[in-house]
């Protein structure tokens, strides 16, 4: 299978080396091969995406809504397609990838009927006889880049509104799952839109993503990726004209209070740590336990995540697929080994599972101090940090500790400590009685602090992104007058 790019309704081949697709859990299975996009393909792309704006921004927004409701029948079409590529080329379990289907399908649903929501505002005018309203207004050209943990429902719910508030897209899917993002855009060629308003590039981030993102002709960069990637850009990018949104990972925490339902809290932090492999960014990476429940409720998680069975997506019994490469097998497997020598204990997995692909057994760490790097960086891996704590007070300024800010979690059945830690945890999403990952296309999903830059993305505030806000001054009095000194 030979992937190539998309651009003004041609399928061509990156100028770049050739390189493979290869699939996690047997790593030795080439998927596709591609060539790498350099400059002058993403040059290309966005000359392609600028001379089909103005056609696309003044289709009227209904018709660009329904553009994405005939790609949500398409997908539906596809699905078993799509779950068995998830599972291939990305290593997701089958009731992981199932999931994350129903997630992209939603969004696209939700984004369809965004075209009959771009609504300005009306106000009443200070000038007699002056109509005063808002309008929203796409932007132009905007560049998608998304990462491979979620490949198919990230692109979506980044795309989905760029188009249907108006917008051309050049989308660079990640260099890991070239072939979902391939698969995307067929789909959307399908649901016939226009040739040159949404383009792909393939290839490395460190070349064809930062020659997208860096090019003064795009209006707006949405961009989910790593800290390093994604300050880097921020700071070449800053004091562009450029709309920035971007979320770059988290380090997300669950405390668990004595008044707990310790069953539903550690079914909770066992699936929310080890479910993708820990390869989410809601992926919960530390929990805080209280003392005085914190040897049952370890025991608990330990007993719950024994029974997970790491192995290849295809099988029924695999609850654990791969990590997505070798590089991220050994990046767990040094955090744990820094924490044991800082005097952490394994109490659960802590190794390689396997031969061949990249296998890693559930990981529980107890006696970890909060000085550890395993406590405060993201590992992106099957690894939870276990640490006791005291007071509800000390277990959110434990929360708090971290330079991330995406989401957190609480167990309890008091409603004063319930509401307490809401209004003081700093995350941009929190959870009661309910793990750390998830989401929904209605809701706005993004972070604080390192976590996410730019406004929020999914819900209306995602479509809202996308657009510019024009406002307008219609005095229909037929006099000359003169209005307010502003």
């Amino acid at each position: 299978m030979r992937l190539s790019n998309y651009i003004g309704g041609q399928w061509i081949p990156g100028g770049g080396p050739l390189t493979k697709d290869i699939n996690p859990s047997h790593p030795d299975q080439i998927l596709a091969e591609l060539h790498n996009s350099v400059a002058a393909d993403v040059d290309f792309a966005i000359k392609t995406a600028e001379a089909a704006f103005p056609n696309w921004a003044n289709t009227p927004a209904p018709a660009r809504g329904r553009v994405l409701l005939r790609l949500h029948a398409i997908l539906d079409g596809h699905r078993m397609e799509y779950v068995n590529l998830m599972m291939a080329e990305q290593g997701k379990t089958r009731s992981e990838a199932e999931g994350e289907f129903q997630k992209g399908l939603n969004l696209v649903e939700f984004f369809a009927g965004e075209g009959m929501r771009l609504d300005g505002q009306t106000m009443p005018s200070e000038i007699a006889r002056n109509f005063t309203y808002t309008l929203r207004e796409p932007l132009g050209t905007v560049a998608i880049i998304t990462p491979w943990n979620f490949p198919f429902a990230i692109p979506l719910w980044k795309m989905c509104p760029a188009l249907v508030a108006g917008n051309t897209v050049v989308f660079k899917p990640a260099s890991y799952t070239p072939w979902i993002g391939v698969r995307l855009v067929e789909d959307l060629v399908a649901a016939e839109i226009p040739q040159g308003v949404c383009n792909l590039i393939l290839g490395a981030g460190s070349l064809a993503g930062e020659a997208l993102a860096m090019d003064p002709r795009i209006r707006a960069l949405s961009f989910t990726g790593s800290n390093e990637v994604g300050q880097r850009l921020a700071e070449r990018l800053g004091g562009r004209p450029i709309k920035l949104t971007m979320e770059m990972g988290g380090k997300n925490a669950v405390v668990v209070s004595p008044s707990a339902d310790a069953a539903l809290a550690a079914a909770g932090v066992v699936q929310g740590a080890f479910g993708a492999a820990g390869q989410r960014c809601t992926a919960t990476s530390r929990v805080f336990v209280h003392q005085s429940i914190f040897s049952e409720f370890r025991a608990m998680c330990v007993e719950k995540a024994s029974q997970m069975v790491v192995g290849d997506p295809d099988s029924p019994k695999s609850s654990i697929g791969p990590l997505i490469s070798e590089n991220q097998v050994k990046r767990s497997l040094t955090y744990i080994e820094d924490a044991q020598a800082r005097g952490a204990q394994v109490v659960l997995g802590g190794h390689r599972v396997g031969q061949g692909g990249y296998f890693m057994a559930p990981t529980i760490l107890d006696g970890v101090t909060l000085d550890m790097p395993v406590a405060s960086e993201e590992v992106f891996g099957p690894v939870l940090a276990m640490i006791a704590y005291d007071s509800l007070d000390e277990a959110i300024a434990w929360v708090n500790s971290v330079p991330y800010g995406l989401s957190a979690a609480i167990y309890t059945r008091d409603l004063i400590e319930a509401q307490h830690f809401i209004h003081n945890v700093a995350v941009g999403m929190v959870h009661v009685n309910n793990p750390t990952i998830g989401g929904e296309a209605q809701l706005p999903f993004g972070g604080i602090k390192a976590s996410g830059l730019g406004p929020r993305e999914m819900g209306h505030e995602g479509t809202l992104f996308f657009t510019e806000t024009k406002t307008v001054f219609f005095d229909y009095s037929g006099s000359s007058r003169t209005g307010n000194v502003y």
